[in-house]
């Protein structure tokens, strides 16, 4: 859909104040439901009839959408009817990139080290002391969640053993490609020496004789220090409290784009017994080309009713890779792979048939992955047709942006990245970057050059899994310190949950399927207790709350 219907499409909603007549059936009603909703205010995303006041469901999907004299055929006696009262009701929310299973591993079994709690090295020690002091001597002690600290860097392996010198410590940093260890952690890893071996893709920080200081640059250096180990129960109980913090705000299918094979067989063991309250598309991460070859040959291309395996994630950068980085963040501004191997990781993956899914950040990052697809697909049209898709890319570039309009790449964005992430950046990167940070997540540029936006939370990398947080960061443009960003790039709220919706179900190829409220699709929705087409304001989103959310008609949230 172009720009001028997308415009078009969410300005009948927002202006539509009166219930616009169903012109036709979606489906014939030749039989009965097994769900209906009457009396309501249904907000579809379907631009053959945006608006409606009933639908009916039968087997998981939805039979018809129309008017309640319409849909009354549907109805016999063991139909179970809802009457919504006037209440608004739209498709479930489609979260295009997190990580519902590690966000319960981190609330549950980790130390948060969230701010403004965290701020400093003394309150971060001052947690991390709190956590040691009832546990023994040699236990693992895992932590995350700290963001920038006053001193202005990470903390050195001698800076945490004053807190906790007698447990191996590692602590990660909230957007996760970050950490820091304690002396006693690089004991453990034999990492403790001057020729410790920076691994493929990371990088330890050193002190002046080369011994590795504690700083963990990137995720194949905080896992050479520690994978933290947990059983099979413990991952299935962290997925489902993940899961269900989803399906209270509204989500009803998460993609999870860094699942590895423990996380996917908890999610499909969840599948069979029943437990799942939303629909997951996974793409199992891969760190190098060696361990995507294998995870190639042996990947089982599972599709069942609720979880499906759609692609494989890889990194091309943790810390912005730019044209233009400050000497002083040099060290830390190295890509993920070599440019060659990173292409030739995409180009295995393209050629197996599979999607590409690949977190860049930089400018520079960004113009590689693009480059990466466009080689392996061969060409525009190609590449158009398979999809392979971007996460992040948070900076305005607009000859690249125009090559992902080209290319037919969706970027699924984190609109918090506005919020706190925008400051960090002005803080990090030189004078000449400040153009594109006025501008972080050009959602408007994006959509009026035709890229396909899709919207994800990326928790527990970013500290709210709320969709309306998102969705009020695009509508008010505001940093942490209150800075007011580009306003020509702020989006209204409909043009925001379109995103949410279509926008990130066409990003795993979902958008028959899912997204809005058609005859036919999966009925997939959400009962909200204020009316849609009535948010002005970021702080109207956030007084958006679920009343019930549906999953193939099934209530997974809520009472109706």
């Amino acid at each position: 859909m172009n720009r001028r219907s997308f415009l078009k499409h969410t300005g009948t909603l927002v202006a539509g104040t009166v219930l616009a007549p169903a012109t036709r059936l979606f489906a014939a009603v030749g039989s009965s439901a097994d769900l209906v909703l009457r009396n309501g205010v249904i907000i579809t995303m379907d631009d053959k009839l945006p608006v409606a006041e009933a639908m009916a469901v039968r087997g998981g999907r939805i039979l018809t959408v129309g008017t309640n004299q319409q849909i009354a055929g549907a109805i016999d006696r063991d139909t179970r009817v809802i009457d919504l009262s006037g209440k608004c009701v739209s498709p479930g929310l489609i979260d295009a990139h997190s990580h519902a299973a590690p966000f319960g591993h981190m609330q549950l079994k980790f130390v948060i080290l969230r701010p403004p709690k965290v701020n400093s090295f003394a309150t971060l020690n001052e947690e991390l002391a709190k956590a040691a002091k009832d546990r023994p001597a040699g236990e693992w002690i895992v932590g995350r969640g700290f963001d920038t600290l006053k001193e202005g860097r990470f903390p050195r392996r001698q800076e945490l053993d004053e807190a906790v010198p007698k447990h191996p410590l590692l602590i990660i940093h909230w957007g996760g490609q970050f950490g820091a260890a304690n002396t006693l952690a690089l004991q453990k890893a034999d990492l403790l020496s001057a020729n410790a071996e920076d691994p493929y893709g990371g990088k330890f920080l050193r002190d002046k004789q080369g011994v590795p200081d504690g700083v963990l640059i990137h995720y194949p250096a905080i896992y050479a220090v520690h994978e933290p180990a947990i059983s099979d129960a413990e991952q299935d109980e962290c997925a489902v409290w993940g899961l269900k913090q989803f399906a209270s705000s509204g989500v009803t299918c998460i993609h999870d784009n860094f699942a590895f094979t423990q996380t996917m067989q908890s999610y499909v063991r969840l599948e069979r017994a029943g437990a799942l309250p939303c629909r997951l598309r996974l793409y199992p991460y891969v760190k190098n080309l060696q361990v995507c070859q294998a995870r190639l040959e042996k990947l089982r291309r599972y599709n069942g009713p609720l979880v499906r395996i759609q692609g494989i994630k890889l990194a091309v950068d943790g810390y912005a890779l730019m044209y233009d980085v400050p000497p002083q963040r040099r060290h830390l501004a190295i890509p993920m792979h070599p440019q060659p191997l990173f292409e030739q990781i995409i180009a295995t993956i393209h050629n197996a048939g599979l999607q590409v899914d690949v977190h860049a950040v930089g400018d520079k990052g960004v113009d590689w992955t693009l480059e990466a697809f466009a080689k392996a697909a061969g060409g525009a049209a190609a590449c158009r047709e398979r999809r392979h898709r971007i996460e992040h890319f948070p900076l305005y570039k607009l000859d690249t942006i125009r090559r992902a309009a080209e290319l037919g790449v969706p970027v699924c964005q984190q609109p918090l990245f506005i919020e706190i992430k925008a400051d960090v950046f002005r803080e990090n990167l030189s004078a000449k970057s400040d153009p594109q940070i006025q501008k972080i997540c050009p959602m408007r540029t994006f959509l009026r050059e035709g890229v396909h936006l899709a919207y994800g939370a990326d928790v527990p990398a970013f500290p709210s899994h709320l969709p309306m947080d998102s969705i009020r960061c695009v509508m008010d443009r505001v940093t942490q310190s209150r800075r007011k960003l580009d306003p020509e790039e702020k989006l209204s709220f409909m043009d925001a949950f379109r995103i949410h919706t279509l926008g990130s179900a066409y990003a795993a190829f979902d958008e028959k399927e899912l997204g809005s409220l058609e005859a036919g699709k999966l009925a997939d929705f959400v009962i909200w207790n204020r009316d849609l087409r009535n948010i002005r304001t970021g702080q109207d989103a956030l007084a958006l709350k679920p009343e019930a959310t549906f999953v193939g008609g099934k209530t997974v949230y809520g009472t109706a």
